[in-house]
C-alpha cells in the first residue's frame, strides 16, 4: 500500500488556513511548510490547496485527502489503545480450548471473573477432546487449552502446568447389575459392554496402559464417540460401562463408580501452551484466575 509524506503537515495547514501559523505549530520553518506541502501534491499528482485566496482555500482534492489524513490519524489512535488493551491483557482477543471436565465448575467462573474486571477482552472457548485439542492449538487457533496432560502428545514443544488432580473411575448407572457382588477384577470388567471417547483420546490411552500393566488386552467399545457429553448421556440410558473422572460422577446423580478389587490411577490435568507462541498477558491472567477457582474448591472439600 502506497503511503504519503505530509499529511500531518497538511492537516495543520486545513485548520489555520495560514502557512505561517501552522509552520509555528509543528515547530518548522515556512518554508520547510510549503515544501512538504508541494512534495504531497507531486505524490498525489493533484492541488490541495487554493493559494489564489486569503484565508488559504482547500481544494476538492484536498478534502478529499484531509478526509483520508483524518481516518488515519483515528485509525492509528484506535490501534495505539487496542494495543496497549493487549499488552495489559484489558482487551484484544483470547482463544482457548478445554475438555468437557472444566466445564463444569471450574473455567466458568474463572472465565466470568476474568471478563468482569476487563469488559472489553473477548473470549472465545472451545469445548471438546484432547486430540483435537491439541490440533488447535498447533494450527493456531487456540492459545492454550485446559485438559488431562497426556504424555504421548506433549513433546518439548509445549509447556505444560499441572492445576489439578483427579481420581479416575469406572462408571455405569446406578441400576446396572455391576454394582452387585464383591468389587470387580480388570478381567471381568473386560467382559462388560463399554461405551468409550475416540482411540486416541486421553480415556483410550489411559486404558490401554492400566490393562496392558496386568498383560490384558483393553476392551473394545460397542459405542465409540468423539463427544464426552454423548458417552456420558449413552451410560445413564444403557447397559454400558464408561471410564470417565470422579468430576464427571459428581455431576450426575444417576451414575456412579464401579467398586473395583485394583485401585485406578490419578489423572493430573493442567493448562498447555506452544513454547513457541508465549502466552498474552489475558492468557496468563484466566490462568492465574483458574488456580485461584481451584484453590478455592479444593478448600471446600
Amino acid at each position: 500500500m502506497k503511503t504519503y509524506t505530509g499529511l500531518n503537515q497538511f492537516l495543520a495547514v486545513c485548520a489555520t488556513r495560514n502557512l505561517t501559523a501552522a509552520a509555528e505549530i509543528l515547530g518548522i520553518s515556512q518554508p520547510a511548510l510549503t515544501q512538504a506541502i508541494a512534495k504531497l501534491e507531486r505524490q498525489l499528482g493533484v492541488q490541495v490547496l487554493d493559494r489564489s485566496t486569503r484565508p488559504l482555500g482547500i481544494t476538492p482534492y484536498g478534502e478529499l485527502v484531509a478526509d483520508y489524513a483524518r481516518s488515519l490519524d483515528r485509525n492509528a489512535t484506535d490501534f495505539t489503545e487496542k494495543l496497549q488493551a493487549m499488552k495489559t491483557g484489558t482487551g484484544g482477543m483470547l482463544r482457548f480450548g478445554c475438555g468437557p471436565d472444566w466445564i463444569h465448575e471450574i473455567l466458568p467462573i474463572a472465565v466470568c471473573r476474568l471478563e468482569d474486571r476487563n469488559p472489553e477482552l473477548r473470549i472465545e472457548m472451545t469445548v471438546t477432546l484432547n486430540d483435537q485439542l491439541r490440533a488447535k492449538l498447533d494450527s493456531g487457533e487456540i492459545d492454550m487449552f485446559f485438559a488431562s496432560v497426556s504424555d504421548i502428545y506433549f513433546s518439548g514443544d509445549y509447556e505444560t502446568k499441572i492445576m489439578v488432580r483427579d481420581a479416575m473411575r469406572v462408571v455405569a448407572h446406578i441400576d446396572h447389575p455391576i454394582h452387585k457382588g464383591a468389587p470387580k477384577t480388570l478381567a471381568e470388567l473386560g467382559r462388560e459392554r463399554w461405551t468409550m471417547t475416540g482411540d486416541e483420546t486421553f480415556g483410550r490411552q489411559l486404558m490401554r496402559r492400566i490393562f496392558a500393566q496386568v498383560g490384558l488386552e483393553p476392551p473394545r467399545p460397542h459405542i465409540e464417540t468423539n463427544s464426552v457429553r454423548a458417552m456420558i448421556n449413552i451410560l445413564r440410558n444403557g447397559p454400558f460401562l464408561g471410564f470417565l473422572s470422579q468430576t464427571h460422577c459428581n455431576a450426575y446423580h444417576d451414575m456412579e463408580p464401579v467398586a473395583l478389587a485394583d485401585e485406578l490411577p490419578i489423572r493430573e490435568g493442567g493448562v498447555t501452551w506452544r513454547k513457541d507462541r508465549p502466552l498474552l498477558p489475558s492468557a496468563q491472567a484466566l490462568i492465574e484466575e483458574t488456580e485461584r477457582v481451584v484453590a478455592e474448591i479444593l478448600a471446600r472439600e
